[in-house]
């Protein structure tokens, strides 16, 4: 297998980690936030109990962690699953990179003077002279991730931070700097490149990401003049860019600018098409088609129908022995996906692996929102899961037409199912439970550097002056010296280490030695990690 393949499919595990916690948290938020609806709320009074809310409002705000820090989640876990040596130290590289991306990003727009106040809508339109439109649209492109105020790359930015610590690790990992700067040599070196490299990527990022937010902007105005068409262009391209983060750009703009509509009702001018479902389901009025056209109505299809069938094709086409764990991974990201609309635990799965699959099913999404519109459903609010279609299409009354769903959303059940499973198969995509390694908690064993002759001789000596691999307990070092704690310490034949030439040997207590290298310890490092890689890698196989 090509060290590419390799590394693509140890991507893809890699996803696996932030997904699962994304999937079993979303099903909390989800029924909180169901619970703390005002319209439940009514239906069943109890539930507005002081006491209830309280711990639900907790609820919710536990259960929206991985949501809010997604990137940061996405920049550990990849070196966590790619990495195949020293895992912690590549995680922590990822998160000091991403960090570090974040600032360099952050200076240069505070350089250029983009601050949360020069960035706010208000500010925007009073001292800019821009309309509600332009101004959102240009506010929607900042956030503030971990109190750091930048541009909202979304998960790509904490893709490219996790990417970059695993190439660097690899890199770097065995840097041996001048004797002087020792102990910021091999894994220490790290962390510390990774930090320099970052800066400069975030740099980078703030000149290219303003061009990547003007083709949304663009689209968005294409939309919003394409009638029926527009329709399906905006639920496919909300889908296609979800990566990226620049959906919630397009959803800003539509729902609450002019890109969303307009109307005067009651002699009240409401712009955006969430303000006015809103403002028409506060005054129990009838509901604006092509307001709701951008809203809940146009995602029922994709999450509560098309999601379960894209696990159901996945399912099918995995190794029959891994069915069962496919099925048992995908259960939460289900009922998430039916109850709240909630469906990136799904599609980060396949996404990241398949354009063909990433594209197809942003064509469905554009259909899913298409097909309500033509057939005027009037469907509001913005989650788009089973709730929504309940609370805001059955309790409504029939104006909504939410009967259309359960004509409608077998016909999207087995047009993603077959869809789906025609492209695995045909294109043999490595879905999750098509790889033998799939749900395996073995660690590749091909991945260790050889160690020459000499080096060699050198680390036989240390390991079995240390008394044999399985008497290390523990291998670090500092500046100068080698330090390993051992289970026991009469096993240690200072003899033997002594043939490594050391410049000492310190016995500091029964079961830890000092090996002193002076500037030699960073290679004598080395060679000692890559011999213990090998030999216990030697003894999985």
């Amino acid at each position: 297998m090509s060290n590419f393949k390799k590394n693509f499919q140890s991507f893809g595990k890699s996803l696996l980690f932030p997904i699962s916690l994304l999937s079993f948290m979303a099903i909390f938020l989800g029924l909180a936030a169901a619970l703390q609806n005002q319209n439940i709320i009514a239906t069943l009074p109890f539930l507005g109990n002081t006491g209830l809310q309280t711990v639900l409002g907790l609820i919710r705000k536990l259960a929206g962690l991985p949501f809010g820090q997604l990137p940061l989640l996405f920049a550990m876990s990849i070196p966590l699953g790619m990495v195949k040596r020293d895992k912690g130290v590549a995680v922590y590289a990822g998160t000091v990179g991403y960090i570090a991306m974040l600032i360099g990003m952050s200076y240069v727009l505070s350089v250029q003077g983009n601050t949360v106040d020069t960035t706010s809508v208000a500010y925007l339109m009073e001292t800019g002279g821009l309309s509600q439109v332009d101004a959102t649209l240009q506010n929607a492109l900042f956030t503030n991730v971990l109190g750091i105020f930048v541009y909202n790359t979304n998960v790509i930015g904490g893709i490219i931070a996790g990417l970059m610590a695993v190439y660097l690790h690899n890199k770097y990992r065995e840097t041996e700097l001048h004797a002087s700067l020792t102990f910021f040599s091999g894994q220490r070196f790290v962390p510390i490149i990774t930090a320099l490299v970052m800066v400069v990527v975030g740099i980078v990022l703030t000149f290219i990401w303003p061009l990547v937010n003007n083709v949304i902007i663009m689209m968005g105005k294409l939309i919003s003049e394409s009638g029926l068409f527009g329709v399906f262009l905006y639920g496919f391209t909300e889908k296609i860019i979800n990566p990226t983060g620049l959906h919630h750009i397009l959803n800003q703009t539509f729902r609450f600018t002019a890109l969303g509509g307009v109307e005067n009702i009651d002699g009240q001018t409401l712009v955006g098409a969430l303000q006015i479902y809103l403002y028409q389901l506060d005054n129990q009025l009838e509901f604006s088609k092509n307001a709701t056209a951008f809203l809940a109505q146009g995602k029922i299809l994709h999450m509560v129908f098309g999601m379960p069938a894209v696990v159901l094709a996945m399912y099918r086409t995995a190794l029959p022995e891994k069915r069962d764990k496919v099925l048992k991974f995908f259960l939460a990201g289900v009922t998430a996906a039916i109850l709240t609309g909630i469906t990136e635990p799904i599609e980060f799965t396949f996404i990241f692996i398949s354009p063909i699959l990433w594209v197809v099913n942003a064509i469905f999404a554009g259909l899913a929102f298409l097909v309500p519109a033509m057939f005027g459903a009037a469907i509001g609010n913005i989650q788009g899961g089973i709730i929504d279609w309940f609370v805001f299409g059955v309790l409504q009354g029939g104006q909504t037409k939410w009967y259309l769903y359960l004509i409608a959303g077998p016909i999207f059940f087995a047009m993603y199912y077959f869809a789906f499973t025609f492209i695995i198969t045909k294109f043999n995509v490595m879905t999750l439970g098509r790889r033998d390694s799939d749900f395996s908690e073995e660690e590749e064993t091909s991945a260790f550097v050889s160690v020459s002759d000499q080096d060699r001789a050198t680390a036989v000596n240390i390991l079995e002056g240390l008394g044999g691999l399985d008497n290390i307990v523990d291998v670090d070092n500092c500046i100068t010296r080698l330090r390993v704690e051992v289970k026991d310490g009469n096993l240690i034949k200072e003899d033997l280490i002594k043939k490594t030439q050391p410049n000492g040997i310190v016995r500091p207590d029964a079961n830890t030695i000092h090996v002193v290298y002076g500037g030699r310890i960073t290679k004598i490092r080395n060679i000692v990690d890559n011999y213990i890689y090998e030999l216990r890698a030697n003894k999985i196989e």
